[in-house]
């Protein structure tokens, strides 16, 4: 939402800069435009409420990264009817698609179809609020939540599109439980043939959850709500959002994270993802949560480490730095050995009742020369697969070594590894090709919480 008491708080970047980075880097980023961009005064109806922006506001939304607008929800006629056709010229200006609005019923219940990556996706978006002005009745206005109108819509999306992504606009407002009415919504497009359902009609943010209705292993993300990216509300949790992100190809959506931004007290602010709590695979320096079962490759064990210079907890065969070479990767613990590093570190913290400390190393095959070798690791790793520029691996504790407790992702940075954020709990280490680029991928799997 950009009008009301918004437009005190833009930068002048724009309210909407602190979120510039994960939205531009997206390949498709789209939202609910909650505020119509109008020059027309407010219509009786609005009642206090009214919500327009300046059409120079589009500025702030391409600026950002996106790249379309859902128009669909209670807000679309602040200033009438005709406001529905002033959103769209002042997208389009800035080169933004409106979804679910146009001058008749056939034109908002028309998908916006989008070629991205080689994939055609389809974005749809209905108000299930009843408030927003209907298309063709007369004249401009958006799709509505019917069910017989909805689903022609999608499976006539599913047709033309590899993806299908639907918009809603509804729901008990302020309700931070997932919203039984958006649910049962979800259940009925999932079954239609939607990949993707977000919710933006209760302002606070509501779990995510994947759901299979056709039991065709094709499941569907269902965000009943993502709260408000940016609005001037002030009830509780509604200067909170979420940003969701899905990984997709031909066969549906693989992976999806979920991502926290604020605007407490000025501009949005990005936090971060959130770390999934289920099955996981590691792409773009982060963890996503998997959707459904993976390939994993079974890593190759070696042989001939009875003379290996330490303890072996687990060895594999695999390019973890990523040079095209085949690596011995190791992660042993042996005898303490002072440096100029460890002794820096209390001795309780680095050395197990053996006496020993914990490392990883890649080792060349066959004579075993070390290409590179950790020092002291501060987490002991148990077990390891190793993939293409990255080292899925599973944390032990020092005094119980063969016991994974946490799990995590080195990822290859020229002369070293980098760890991604630890994913707590037992978990096995793997290898999968996830988003299709011909490279193995860290994955964690076995985990609970799905």
């Amino acid at each position: 939402m950009l009008g009301r008491g918004v437009t005190q708080i833009a930068s002048p970047e724009g309210p909407l800069a602190g979120v510039r980075w994960p939205v531009a880097d997206a390949d498709l980023a789209v939202a609910n435009l909650e505020s119509p961009l109008t020059a027309r005064p407010h219509a009786p109806a609005s009642g206090p409420n009214a919500l327009e922006a300046p059409p120079s506001s589009a500025a702030w939304l391409s600026a950002a990264g996106f790249d379309a607008m859902g128009l669909t929800n209670n807000h679309a006629g602040d200033a009438g009817p005709d406001t529905v056709t002033d959103t769209m010229e002042a997208l389009s200006a800035e080169g933004l698609a409106a979804v679910g609005a146009g001058w008749t019923a056939g034109e908002a219940f028309s998908a916006h179809v989008v070629e991205v990556g080689g994939l055609r996706v389809a974005l749809l978006a209905f108000d299930a609020t009843g408030q927003g002005p209907r298309a063709g009745s007369p004249g401009p206005g958006i799709a509505w939540w019917e069910e017989d109108l909805a689903r022609i819509a999608v499976e006539r999306a599913r047709a033309e599109a590899d993806v299908v992504t639907v918009g809603i606009h509804g729901g008990t407002e302020y309700v931070p439980t997932t919203d039984p009415f958006l649910a049962r919504i979800g259940g009925l497009l999932a079954a239609w043939g939607a990949d993707v359902v977000w919710g933006h009609g209760p302002h606070v943010i509501q779990p995510v959850r994947t759901i299979d209705p056709d039991g065709d292993g094709r499941p569907t993300v269902v965000a009943t709500s993502l709260g408000n990216l940016l609005f001037d509300q002030h009830a509780p949790g509604t200067r909170r959002g979420a940003l969701l992100e899905v990984l997709a190809s031909q066969d549906g959506v693989h992976a999806y994270r979920v991502g926290t931004a604020e605007h407490r007290a000025g501009p949005v602010v990005f936090r971060g993802w959130r770390p999934p709590r289920g099955d996981a695979v590691a792409i773009a320096d982060g963890w996503w949560g998997l959707l459904r079962s993976v390939d994993g490759v079974p890593p190759a064990r070696p042989v001939g480490l009875d003379g290996f210079d330490g303890d072996v907890l687990d060895a594999a065969l695999g390019d973890a730095d990523g040079d095209g070479r085949r690596d011995v990767v190791v992660a042993f613990r042996r005898p303490f050995r002072p440096t100029s590093v460890n002794v820096l570190v209390p001795e309780g913290a680095l050395v197990d009742a053996l006496g020993r400390t914990a490392h990883v190393g890649l080792y060349r095959p066959g004579d075993l020369r070390p290409r590179w070798v950790a020092g002291t690791v501060l987490r002991p790793v148990a077990a390891l697969a190793p993939c293409d520029g990255a080292i899925a691996v599973g944390y032990s504790t020092l005094d119980d070594p063969a016991t994974v407790v946490a799990t995590s992702a080195w990822e290859w940075g020229g002369f070293g590894f980098t760890p991604l954020a630890e994913l707590p709990g037992a978990g096995i280490p793997s290898c999968a090709d996830v988003d299709g680029d011909g490279r193995l991928d860290p994955t964690i799997v076995g985990r609970s919480g799905r």
